[in-house]
């Protein structure tokens, strides 16, 4: 048996190029998971400083735009979040996000804004272990195992 074969994964913000004033998002719906990893894929950037304004999580108990609320281990550069690392100007980054879905609301939504330059961003959520099935039901287009 594989440890990853209750994980499923499920595209949460398709690659594209994001303005300094636009919001890239996507939301998650974590029902029946015990642990969501979140995975933002940012684009190397012309300076270290150009690192995302907004780079945070939020959870809401229904999927409207206006349920939603910051969950603040989860806010980049807030008092009581995360330090967004600088950019790197060689290499994209990850930013991992890692979420314990048993203290948290059905829907996860993932937000990026890049910061002084239009930046390509992604977000790629790995669920943890379905609790009633041993086969994923996220929306992998296809999983292979070898």
């Amino acid at each position: 048996m594989f440890p990853l074969q209750n994980a499923g994964s499920v595209a949460v913000i398709a690659p594209a190029s994001t303005a300094t004033n636009a919001t890239a998002s996507g939301v998650i719906d974590t029902l029946g998971y015990e642990s969501v990893k979140v995975c933002v894929l940012l684009d190397s950037a012309a300076s270290t400083s150009n690192n995302p304004a907004v780079l945070k999580l939020q959870d809401a108990d229904i999927n409207t735009a206006s349920s939603f609320a910051d969950i603040t281990a989860f806010v980049g550069d807030a008092t009581d979040g995360f330090t967004i690392p600088a950019a790197d100007t060689a290499n994209p980054q990850v930013v991992e996000l890692n979420v314990d879905c048993r203290s948290r609301k059905r829907y996860l939504r993932c937000l990026v804004t890049p910061g002084t330059a239009a930046q390509i961003v992604g977000a790629v959520a790995v669920l943890g272990k379905a609790k009633d099935s041993t086969v994923a039901r996220a929306e992998a287009a296809a999983s292979v195992t070898g």
